[in-house]
């Protein structure tokens, strides 16, 4: 019922009412004074019952609206048959139906950015307005090298990540190329997003270490073994008419025979020593898959220490063992991880110089080989280039060392690090995923 027909309806009752009490008052009847009596109740109910059909839409209204208040957007109302009530419901009915159809649509792309971002093969790390951490996607866990743990709430710097650090120190819009210590490169990039009319800093993170290896891998090969090709056969043919001539040796004036023959041996020497500079190279492109065998880590390492002794003791340089007595044993290819203990023995004894120590351990948990020396480390520059191909800080120096350690581990699928120490001197960890 409308407002205007329950204010007719009070006033005819309370003017009816006014009227019998004037009526009553001058007439003093019995009989009118008993139809009153008997009026009043029932005009009081017909009264009650009218403004209950008039609150009820207006009750109706008001649980909507705590709905509403309470983010419901499900419930609709049915119309009273009241058209001042009716015309409410339906704008309010209009309008749900609205908000409805715009959070669905909102709750759809939420969820798409969301396996989005979960399946993006860059790294996002979310930080919230104080720099903490409110999310970090798959790939991002994979090139932090942190586990899924509890990492919300905490600072980039608190995570026990190498590259975290490192991240903070972008600003934004900018992007930086990292090298960590175990030679993977990423691309980094600082940037964010409004909410709430504030920026929420966010990183991408793009790793680029299989597809550089790859791309030099590919160019350094294709270069090696042209290279190669020309050469060798330059020095077959050269050194074929040297011997040639050195052979017939007679045919030389006697005061020149002696000078001429040595000057040929010494040339048909630096012939043999290009051609094994370049075999050297050629090894790197020519490396085989490792042909793997159980391998006592210890046994292997003393071998190799061994082999470098003498050298050492010349250099002053102590060597300090400290193997796991457990004797881990892994599956390698014994003569490649030989190759690699003598590669990174040989590198810490020309960073010492003289005078100084070298420390080899294992450990059985993880199963893993530890080379530490006292050497100069290196430089910020160098530590980013030196898995380089063919970088090298030697005179003279070929820079494919660290090149096939690189490339040998890779194919044994073992996790390494080379890095400065805190104090003084360097580190190589090479951390064995396949052992017994």
């Amino acid at each position: 019922m409308s407002k205007r027909r329950t204010l007719i309806w009070l006033t005819l009752i309370f003017s009816l009412f006014l009227a019998l009490a004037v009526y009553t008052f001058h007439k003093n009847s019995p009989v009118l004074l008993i139809s009153s009596e008997i009026a009043i109740p029932f005009l009081f109910a017909v009264t009650i019952w009218i403004l209950i059909k008039s609150l009820k839409p207006i009750s109706t209204i008001g649980r909507s609206l705590n709905l509403l208040k309470e983010g419901d957007f499900n419930i609709t109302m049915m119309k009273t048959g009241n058209n001042d009530v009716d015309n409410i419901i339906e704008v309010y009915n209009s309008m749900i139906n609205r908000l409805r159809e715009e959070r669905l649509t909102v709750r759809e792309k939420n969820h798409f950015l969301d396996l989005l971002i979960e399946s993006s093969p860059l790294g996002i790390v979310m930080l919230d307005l104080d720099d903490r951490i409110m999310d970090i996607n798959k790939s991002a866990f994979r090139c932090l090298g942190i586990h899924l743990s509890d990492y919300k709430g905490k600072y980039l710097n608190e995570l026990e990540s190498s590259l975290a650090p490192e991240l903070e120190k972008i600003n934004y819009e900018e992007k930086q190329m990292m090298v960590l210590a175990d030679a993977k490169k990423y691309l980094c990039r600082k940037l964010y997003f409004m909410d709430h009319g504030f920026k929420h800093p966010f990183y991408l993170i793009e790793e680029f270490t299989e597809e550089i290896r790859k791309a030099e891998r590919d160019a350094y090969g294709m270069l090696i073994r042209m290279m190669a090709h020309e050469v060798n056969n330059t020095i077959g043919s050269v050194n074929s008419i040297m011997s040639s001539v050195q052979s017939n040796s007679e045919s030389f004036i006697d005061s020149d025979r002696d000078d001429i023959t040595k000057m040929l041996g010494i040339a048909i020497q630096r012939n043999y020593q290009m051609n094994r500079f370049m075999q050297n190279f050629s090894n790197v492109v020519k490396l085989p898959l490792p042909e793997k065998e159980k391998m006592d880590l210890n046994e292997s390492l003393r071998v190799v220490i061994d082999s470098y002794s003498s050298v050492l003791k010349e250099k002053n340089i102590n060597v300090e063992v400290n193997f796991d007595i457990s004797s881990p044993v892994i599956h390698a290819d014994r003569s490649q991880m030989e190759q690699i203990f003598s590669n990174i023995i040989k590198n810490s004894a020309e960073a010492i110089g003289t005078d100084g120590e070298i420390q080899v351990s294992t450990q059985i948990k993880p199963v893993s080989i530890h080379f530490e020396d006292n050497g100069a480390g290196l430089s910020k520059e160098i530590s980013e280039k030196i898995f380089t191909p063919f970088f090298s800080t030697k005179p003279g120096g070929q820079g494919i060392g660290l090149t096939l350690v690189q490339e040998i581990l890779i194919n044994h699928e073992f996790s390494f690090s080379f890095r400065n120490r805190k104090t003084t001197g360097t580190e190589f960890i090479i951390i064995c995923s396949n052992h017994y």
